[in-house]
């Protein structure tokens, strides 16, 4: 009789275990449904609250930085909030090894709009100085990808930014 207790409790357990190992499966799919279903709503909402015909991108990179290193960035135009940011010395030095800075995605109506960059930071001899980027771009209904390029000039001795368009 005790055999047969023991033998019946060995087999419901071995069930119940069989059971939570099913749940815990079944729970782990659910999970993954979950964040792939997030992911999709995710990139539908992306699409529909900033569609490719007002998607807008602003970069910044620095070519070589021997006569300029960048203190802080501010951009504004028509249309657009205004992006301001504060460099600290681990940035500058990615952006002197060639990183290239995500500065801010926006929406921008199609049409012409001024943008102005200006860019505050020390010449080599430690002076301020500020770079000033002014110019009319396009934003047509494709997206729209600028670069800030703070470029050295060798023969000047001095820096100089200009806008460059993906």
């Amino acid at each position: 009789m005790k055999r047969t207790a023991a033998l019946a409790l060995f087999v419901i357990s071995a069930f119940a275990a069989a059971e939570d190992a099913q749940i815990a499966g079944d729970i782990a799919g659910v999970k993954r449904s979950v964040l792939e279903l997030n992911k999709d709503l995710y990139a539908l909402e992306d699409a529909l609250l900033s569609p490719a015909t007002t998607r807008a991108a602003l970069y910044l990179s620095l070519l070589h930085g021997e006569f300029f290193e960048p203190l802080s960035i501010e951009v504004t135009a028509e249309g657009m909030t205004p992006v301001h940011h504060i460099y600290t010395e681990r940035q500058v030095s990615a952006l002197r090894l060639g990183a290239v800075q995500p500065l801010a995605e926006m929406n921008l109506g199609p049409g012409r709009h001024a943008l102005r960059a200006v860019v505050r930071g020390v010449d080599q001899l430690g002076q301020n100085r500020e770079l000033v980027v002014e110019q009319t771009v396009e934003k047509t209904d494709k997206p729209l990808l600028m670069e800030v390029v703070i470029n050295d000039n060798n023969e000047r001795q001095s820096a100089s930014a200009e806008l460059r368009f993906w």
